[in-house]
């Protein structure tokens, strides 16, 4: 017998981050709020755009049984195995295959671009929706009431009657009946006129009583380009009937909320929650917006600034950590400085919009040192600047609410000013709330850099589906015609519309393999993966060659939780965001496609131990949030019983339904033992592992499991994912 034994441990911070969809996955077409308007028996449903509001190209989606494909140019029928015809050399053409074909078009101006059929439609229907309330509204005399959304405390609150007396609304007001600060009415001869933008800047918002500092954060480091503000806000002049539209993508579904402008106020007339100075309605009306998409303004409380980024662009987001706590396995890994440096230099090269946060996480926050600093904790600045200059690493920062700014080494009146530098990069002098940092000091005072990509020129596809236990994800085939650079973020349908005692994420991870023939497609050599977590959603991206891909979504916390109603099962999105053309491909995935995903993943970037001879061991832990082992038997004629005892770990769930297990791994075979896997995200995981093994003549347990078995428990229900795979 031999035995290893394994703890690992890790505390990650809190994370906020659910409607139903039917098995499998449906073709839909979307109307401006993201309700179905009609259904198929595909797989997944498609939604392609450009990166930014309004998409580029059209979407075809043709589902044919042919294997082959004729070229357009020669007619010669190819074998689908072939990208390029084997006669002229022509790529294959969009209605053969079953492909779904998005691809960029001539490059013009983000508010030039068209958009698609599908798209089109969408945002004609909510435009034509719009008008049909104003018409109403003018042939009434009547401004506009949201009746789904209404100016009551069930807007404001998931349990209105418990908040009764600590509820700081007493009334909604329009905009004209408003008490602005200061004491002023909003009306006189010497008073402005309310606007929906005025410039809108990062310094006009104001938080109110609400805690969403995530939100506005993000809406503070949106506000430096004041274009994608723009493209926010559909309705962009006062419209006297108070009707307004916003473009959100919640949980990488693109919808158009419609809002009314009656907005919470307290005694006075004064807004209760957030506003914009200079009268000023974009904030608000923004905030109202995603409190409607969520259910109600408590829905709103807390959260990432990453998440509001997500929400107002659509575009792919990542989280850079700056803390060793904040990593997946804090005692395996280093923070690696120059990687982080690069990251943000090449960020910043490409215009990325960037915000630090400030003191959050699982940092140890000590309250009196920042203030003397001039920094606030779990606050979220603007990164408005990154400089490598005389070797010196630096970065330009904004506090949104002004006033407040560094006061350590590079601030305004530092002595490490030379003339030279001085002139390079304050050429105009100090701004209010905007400082100088080295990157030392913001990675001793923040814990994390959120990067928006937004990159008005590169295209997306966006794919809707569920995250259905005990199986995988139908996969995608992936062919790239030319080198591209690529993005894969997988969400989740979010929860905030629950109470937060309510919520439970699921872990998410997407791995992106080489296959070679698309009508029998196999899991091949592990291209990239995301890290598995815990989160609303995760992402990686990568430079992809010409070649043929499989992408995989995985998910394994909710295994058995006991739903067996497809109508229950978690909703999910792809979205597939491209710098060049790509074929995409919602295929029915492979058998045991599972088994063979995790298996070449932990081959690629597991740990090994050589147990005995003729076996190896192979963990995986990092970046995974829980574990996997695997066991590979490379004996012709043995075979090797394992048992896997993890019943000492915490806060973790087994794809078996147990902690402890006991299998036959038979001759010249691996398999996937067990996979433990965080339950709670906002909490902290351990895991404590041992494996014990000895070798056998024979397939059954003997003494080590019940008669005639070969797994315990046995492995039926899960066959997908534990069932032995012959090595390859």
């Amino acid at each position: 017998l031999a035995t290893n034994r394994l703890i690992l441990g890790h505390c990650d911070e809190p994370s906020n981050s659910r409607s139903s969809s039917v098995p499998g996955l449906m073709h839909q077409a979307l109307d401006s709020g993201a309700i179905p308007k009609q259904q198929s028996s595909m797989a997944f449903t498609h939604q392609a755009a450009s990166s930014g509001k309004l998409p580029t190209t059209a979407v075809q989606v043709v589902t044919m049984p042919k294997r082959t494909w004729q070229c357009p140019a020669c007619t010669y029928e190819n074998s689908l195995a072939c990208v390029v015809c084997d006669i002229c050399s022509s790529h294959r053409h969009i209605d053969t295959g079953g492909l779904v074909l998005w691809q960029q078009q001539q490059q013009r101006q983000r508010s030039d671009r068209l958009p698609d059929n599908q798209r089109q439609l969408e945002d004609l229907e909510a435009l034509n929706r719009w008008r049909s309330i104003i018409e109403y509204c003018l042939e009434n005399g009547q401004a506009f009431v949201d009746d789904s959304f209404p100016p009551a405390t069930k807007s404001l609150y998931y349990q209105p009657s418990s908040n009764l007396d600590s509820n700081p609304v007493a009334q909604w007001r329009r905009p004209h009946e408003i008490i602005c600060e200061g004491g002023g009415g909003s009306q006189g001869a010497t008073a402005p006129p309310w606007a929906v933008f005025r410039t809108p800047l990062p310094s006009d918002i104001c938080q109110g009583v609400l805690g969403n500092c995530w939100l506005l954060s993000a809406l503070a480091v949106l506000a430096e380009r004041e274009d994608l503000v723009r493209e926010v806000l559909l309705t962009k002049e006062i419209c006297p009937q108070g009707a307004y539209q916003v473009k959100l993508c919640k949980d990488g579904r693109w919808t158009t909320v419609l809002v009314d402008d009656l907005l919470p106020c307290d005694k006075r007339g004064h807004l209760v929650y957030s506003q914009a100075k200079r009268k000023q309605l974009w904030v608000p009306l923004i905030e109202k917006a995603v409190a409607k998409l969520h259910g109600c303004y408590e829905a709103l409380v807390s959260g990432r600034a990453i998440e509001g980024l997500a929400t107002l662009t659509g575009a792919p987001c990542e989280s850079i950590p700056l803390q060793a706590s904040s990593l997946p396995l804090p005692s395996e890994d280093d923070l690696d400085r120059d990687l982080i440096w690069a990251q943000l230099l090449s960020s910043r090269l490409v215009k990325f919009l960037m915000g630090a946060s400030c003191g959050g996480g699982n940092m140890k926050v000590d309250e009196d040192e920042y203030q003397r600093k001039g920094l606030r904790p779990r606050h979220a600045y603007s990164v408005l600047d990154v400089h490598d200059i005389q070797g010196h690493r630096l970065l330009k920062l904004r506090n949104p609410w002004g006033h407040f700014s560094w006061q350590g080494d590079w601030s305004d009146d530092s002595e490490l000013w030379t003339d030279e530098l001085r002139d390079s990069l304050m050429p105009h002098g100090g701004s209010e709330g905007v400082f100088w940092i080295s990157f030392e000091d913001v990675l001793r005072y923040f814990d994390c850099i959120d990067i928006c990509k937004v990159r008005s020129e590169w295209n997306e596809v966006r794919l809707f589906g569920t995250l259905q236990p005990l199986r995988a994800l139908s996969c995608v085939l992936i062919t790239v015609l030319e080198p591209t650079e690529a993005e894969f973020t997988l969400f989740q349908e979010g929860q905030r519309n629950s109470e937060k005692s309510q919520r439970s994420q699921l872990d998410l991870c997407v791995v992106l393999f080489r296959t070679r023939n698309p009508a029998n497609p196999e899991v091949g050599r592990l291209v990239e993966h995301s890290k598995r977590q815990v989160r609303g959603f995760v992402g990686c991206h990568k430079m992809l060659e010409t070649d043929l891909y499989m992408l995989v979504c995985l998910a394994f916390n909710h295994w058995h939780t006991g739903i067996d109603d497809f109508m229950q099962y978690p909703q999910c999105v792809l979205a597939i965001h491209s710098s060049k053309r790509l074929l995409v491909e919602q295929i029915t995935p492979p058998p045991f496609l599972l088994a063979d995903a995790i298996i070449n993943l932990t081959l690629a970037k597991g740990q090994r131990h050589e147990g005995r001879e003729g076996m190896t061991a192979y963990y995986l832990t990092k970046g995974w949030a829980g574990l996997v082992v695997m066991v590979e038997n490379r004996h012709e004629n043995k075979w090797i019983h394992v048992k896997c005892d993890c019943q000492e770990s915490y806060n973790v769930v087994s794809t078996r339904g147990e902690l402890k297990t006991v299998d036959s791994v038979p001759p010249l075979q691996r398999q996937v033992i067990i996979v433990l896997t965080q339950l709670e995200g906002s909490g902290g995981f351990s895991i404590a592992h041992r494996l014990t093994h000895r070798l056998a003549n024979s397939g059954g347990l003997h003494d080590w499991g019940p008669p005639s078995s070969t797994h315990y428990p046995p492995i039926e229900s899960v066959s997908e994912l534990h069932s032995p795979r012959m090595i390859t």
